[in-house]
């Protein structure tokens, strides 16, 4: 390894933030000098920095994924130098703004995932985006959410269709709430923004880290991780917003066609989310029916077959 030009640069840029740790390889220069690298992400991008470990000793106890604090300058030869380099503590990870600390490398899809950030900030609901970052944000979650498919061989059946279905389905389930009731407090139309983008986040149970699916995805049917996958959050909702928590849990526990839980829809949000995910579903299926095929007649994708009329000939003149 070339020995980093570590003069700072005549315009020199500083950074500091909170950051995720998505990489981490220590390097050796020329001089034997050993430099740690490191990859430090959130949902606008990421910076590369290099730590010099003769200077700066590498904290313990920080692993992948943590948020971490970092501070640094842009030097001549390009790269970042770390002059600090720390596990961030928890009074600093919560300053960041909503979902702020996804990691971006991560997401298939970025302009999906831009949307998503902008939504979930703009929520009026304190305790809503608490929610929203005490469910998303953790480690354990938020690379399956980011690169699964939202099935394997149905629809949105590609990486990122998890994160592109659940955004789809938020968005519909609120504009058939506004479209059909348009006088409803906006804590509402925000908890069925919500109640649609988890409806399905019991999936990132079902896929791995880089979207492929696991034993679960075999042995178990999503829907039964929804409330585990949402426990954290759930239960902060339930101290300081408890009709919210509720609501949530009816939505997610009652929309299903057949009512699988055994409770009818008590309220309407409930069938918004459950509409907006099944026409969701049916669109992207259709247009993979006939992205290679005529352009209407019959047309599979799987076992559904879709119909499209010949437009042209009822067309008028």
């Amino acid at each position: 390894m070339k020995l980093p030009d570590t003069r700072p640069a005549h315009l020199s840029r500083s950074f500091t933030g909170i950051y995720r740790l998505t990489g981490r390889v220590v390097e050796i220069d020329n001089a034997k000098v050993p430099f740690l690298k490191l990859r430090l992400s959130d949902c606008e991008g990421d910076h590369v920095a290099m730590l010099n470990l003769d200077k700066t000793p590498a904290p313990e106890h920080i692993v992948y994924l943590d948020c971490v604090a970092a501070t640094g300058v842009k030097c001549l030869s390009g790269q970042f130098m770390l002059n600090e380099f720390r596990k961030a503590q928890w009074d600093e990870v919560a300053t960041l703004k909503t979902l702020h600390s996804l990691p971006r490398i991560y997401c298939p899809a970025p302009d999906t995932l831009d949307r998503l950030v902008a939504t979930a900030q703009s929520l009026q609901s304190e305790h809503l985006r608490t929610f929203l970052t005490q469910v998303l944000e953790r480690k354990d979650r938020l690379e399956a959410f980011l690169n699964a498919p939202a099935s394997n061989n149905y629809h949105h059946a590609y990486p990122g269709g998890l994160l592109q279905h659940s955004l789809d389905v938020a968005n519909n389930a609120m504009g058939m709430l506004r479209l059909n009731e348009p006088a409803v407090p906006r804590i509402m139309q925000e908890t069925c923004f919500v109640a649609g983008l988890l409806h399905d986040i019991g999936k990132t149970y079902t896929y791995d880290s880089k979207g492929k699916p696991n034993a679960a995805w075999k042995l178990c049917s999503h829907d039964a991780f929804t409330l585990e996958a949402c426990a954290f959050g759930l239960a902060y909702l339930d101290q300081h917003a408890p009709d919210i928590a509720m609501t949530l849990r009816h939505i997610w526990t009652c929309a299903s066609p057949g009512a699988r839980y055994g409770q009818k829809a008590a309220m309407t949000l409930a069938r918004y989310v459950r509409d907006a995910d099944g026409q969701n579903a049916m669109a992207d299926n259709q247009q993979r029916a006939f992205h290679s095929s005529s352009r209407w007649g019959f047309s599979r994708s799987g076992q559904n077959v879709f119909w499209r009329p010949e437009l042209l000939t009822l067309s008028s003149p």
